[in-house]
């Protein structure tokens, strides 16, 4: 009797135009008109992204870019970079190639990841794109459960990676969270496309690349990639639901100002859940301080000071934060606040991640957007408008004094129109589950 045959398994399918839209559509609203940046390394992820996102973008009339960096740690570094711009140029792919011109000769992982995306946030910033998408996929997803199991995370590390967050620029997008890495191979093999192999992915000093060699072992045990990414649905739910109960919290207790600035009523808060209180200053402390998150040992900290009465001035997550009465104060923090030389005559940018502003027609190339600072102290500053707000809001300086001082009114006249849109928002869930 011949021996059975063992049926070849089903090959993945290439993700469909409709498949990549659907997880776009979830992502917005988008700028119109429509201008979207991908991060592209030349591997498999990163390609199909783009193939994928130049044919959305373009059925939709817009406009993309994609960003190489070239990080320069290993010799090849930059002639994979330039082979990866002319693959995508061969689609008609505009692209950027980012050099990280200051790398020191033997960099750590994270000190590369944070190099690479503050190239990718500079470059964003330059083009006036608020939206950059980068591949992060299903196995990536599984390994980031992982590694934060291992460090011993709670319920918001264990939810893995947000579908987006915001940043300086505007906002992160990952599109491809719940897409398997072999339909993204098979992506780029339906578009014609060899991708590149980078050789850091199999480098064990790094543990990414440890967990990505153990993976067998670890899928033995029942630590597949699949239960992997259902612990951080699982996760994500808990997270919402608790985000949500923060946000009720919010609704209650907190006055944002279109100063910039924001007051919590500290009886509610102290009344409160500690684990309600510590997310909802974390939103307010992000809100305020133009998306940047305060740490979670920090904010248990705060916290307890708030319960026992001890909050003199503090400062978390780039915000000052002190009492007032019956009431928790929030101001954004001085300290590394964005200056923009040259600012685009007639154009609309955001500042610190807070406030759109609206350039006059008539400023220079010597001209330059930065914080008030102690200038505020006697320059028309509306009474009811706190020092600490006024002195971090943005205004136009020529030759080292204030030309526009900051207007939150609607009107024209000799002020820089400013209005409050912060990056993160106080109340809605900035955590969607995919």
């Amino acid at each position: 009797m011949p021996d059975p045959v063992t049926p070849d398994p089903v090959a993945p399918e290439p993700v469909s135009d409709d498949e990549f839209a659907a997880r776009l559509d979830r992502l917005g609203p988008f700028d119109r008109p429509l201008r979207l940046a991908v991060a592209v390394s030349g591997g498999p992820d990163s390609m199909a992204l783009s193939l994928l996102a130049a044919r959305w973008v373009r059925q939709r009339g817009g406009q993309l870019l994609a960003l190489i960096v070239d990080h320069r740690l290993r010799p090849d570094s930059t002639a994979e970079a330039a082979a990866t711009g002319a693959a995508l140029a061969r689609y008609d792919i505009p692209h950027r190639i980012l050099t990280w011109t200051d790398a020191p000769a033997r960099a750590s992982q994270d000190q590369a990841r944070r190099a690479r995306y503050d190239l990718l946030g500079q470059a964003c910033r330059e083009d006036g794109i608020r939206d950059l998408a980068v591949a992060h996929q299903r196995e990536d997803q599984a390994e980031t459960v992982l590694l934060r199991l291992a460090k011993g995370s709670g319920i918001d590390g264990l939810a893995g990676m947000a579908a987006w967050r915001p940043a300086p620029w505007g906002r992160l997008l990952r599109p491809l969270l719940d897409l398997p890495k072999a339909r993204l191979v098979a992506s780029c093999a339906g578009f014609g496309v060899v991708p590149v192999d980078d050789p850091s992915n199999r480098r064990s000093r790094y543990a990414r690349a440890r967990l990505r060699a153990a993976r067998e072992v670890l899928a033995a045990e029942g630590l597949t990639d699949d239960r992997l990414f259902a612990l951080a649905r699982r996760a994500g739910q808990a997270r919402d639901a608790l985000q949500r109960i923060a946000a009720d919290l919010g609704r209650r207790a907190v006055r944002l100002d279109p100063a910039g600035y924001a007051a919590i009523d500290l009886s509610a808060l102290r009344q409160a859940e500690p684990e309600i209180a510590r997310r909802l200053l974390g939103s307010v402390t992000a809100c305020i301080g133009g998306g940047a998150e305060a740490r979670f040992d920090a904010l248990e900290r705060l916290v307890d000071a708030m319960r026992d009465g001890a909050l003199l001035g503090r400062t978390l997550g780039h915000c000052r934060l002190r009492a007032a009465g019956d009431r928790l104060l929030v101001f954004r923090e001085r300290r590394a606040l964005p200056e923009i030389l040259g600012p685009t005559p007639s154009t609309s940018l955001l500042w610190d991640g807070r406030f759109r502003i609206e350039t006059p027609a008539d400023v220079t190339p010597d001209d330059r957007i930065a914080a008030w600072g102690d200038a505020a102290a006697g320059q028309g500053r509306p009474d009811d408008l706190p020092f600490d707000a006024a002195a971090v809001l943005p205004a136009l300086w020529r030759n080292g004094h204030v030309l526009r001082p900051p207007s939150l009114a609607d009107m024209t006249g000799n002020a820089l129109i400013l209005r409050f849109e912060p990056l993160w928002l106080l109340l809605p869930n900035g955590f969607p589950v995919v």
